[in-house]
């Protein structure tokens, strides 16, 4: 009997080992899928956000401060193809004009400019039109040119203005939403219950920072490109002055021309 008792007991003994081993290897995976779990939603919390993800923290001036940066992208596009020296001073169009007036044909001149709406065939317009009238000189002609030529040099210093206005305006707009986002960050400190809600602080923080980020974002580029349009103006409004000098010192001979 006591045998029987004894064998019992070294097949218990027996038995145990791999009861707790299988217990341990059901147990480990367990374990490391709450390790993997728990390292993954840290290194979700730690991971950068995404330009999207900041840009929406950015609260309720966001939308201006796009529309913004929609018009400076416009406008660069559009100055890049208007402001070209064969749309403001045509070396055909030039040509063509002194042609008709070495010709002497006051009206194949004004035909001429006419149909052109570049600003060298406004002031040989101009030109031409005082040039016809009966007690026209010369220094009337060279006058009316050289005010036109200020006017449509304006007009150029003009079209470029507003993206010098969009870098101005863009920062203080991100100023703007600055100071919003930490009145937002000082009204989670100065809650009903005097007890600071970090959320609410990070919010109006992040929404400070990510409107002063963008408002530099647009205003550096735009204020950088409006001193490279600014230089082509120059150059251009050079180019128009010399060309129409050229054709008033030429329009003498349409004085009195019938």
């Amino acid at each position: 009997m006591k045998i029987h008792i004894f064998i019992a007991i070294l097949a218990v003994f027996a038995v145990l080992p791999s009861i707790s081993g299988s217990y341990s290897l059901q147990a480990a995976p367990a374990s490391e899928k709450t390790e993997k779990a728990a390292k993954a939603e840290t290194a979700a919390d730690t991971r950068s956000p995404t330009i999207g993800e900041m840009l929406n923290k950015g609260g309720p001036l966001m939308p201006v401060l796009y529309a913004l940066s929609f018009l400076a992208l416009c406008l660069v596009f559009y100055y890049s193809f208007s402001l070209r020296k064969d749309l403001v001073v045509p070396a055909l169009l030039v040509e063509q004009i002194e042609e008709a007036i070495l010709k002497k044909d006051i009206r194949l001149v004004e035909e001429i400019c006419s149909k052109n709406d570049t600003p060298v065939a406004k002031i040989a317009l101009i030109g031409v039109e005082v040039a016809k009238s009966p007690n026209a000189t010369y220094e009337m002609v060279k006058g009316a040119m050289e005010d036109e030529g200020s006017r449509q040099a304006g007009n150029l210093w003009e079209r470029i203005q507003y993206l010098q206005d969009v870098g101005i305006v863009s920062p203080l707009v991100g100023l703007l939403g600055t100071v919003m986002g930490m009145i937002v960050s000082f009204g989670a400190l100065q809650s009903e219950a005097m007890t600071p809600r970090p959320t609410m602080v990070a919010k109006g923080i992040a929404m400070a920072f990510t409107n002063t980020a963008a408002g530099l974002v647009i205003a550096i580029p735009a204020m950088l490109l409006y001193a490279f349009f600014r230089g082509r103006v120059k150059v251009l409004i050079t180019e128009l002055e010399s060309k129409s000098s050229r054709i008033s010192r030429k329009m003498i001979d349409l004085i009195k021309v019938p």
